[in-house]
């Protein structure tokens, strides 16, 4: 999946749930099994491309930062 298909997926989680964008990432870091497996993809494409620090999609504090 590339970046850009990736962003558009998480988008319309966001859409659909009515939350921002790095609060669906959290929410998908957290628990992966309330979201379809295209999500969870999406996901790891953004993670790599955003993540120089490992781990801080899954603290809430240092994404926000």
């Amino acid at each position: 999946m590339r970046y850009e298909t990736a962003v558009k997926v998480i988008e319309k989680e966001v859409e659909f749930l009515g939350r921002e964008f790095d609060e669906v990432m959290c929410m998908v870091a957290e628990n992966p099994g309330m979201f379809p497996q295209r999500t969870i993809d999406a996901y790891e494409v953004v993670y790599e491309e955003h993540d120089p620090d490992p781990g801080a999609f899954s603290d809430r504090e240092a994404f926000r930062s």
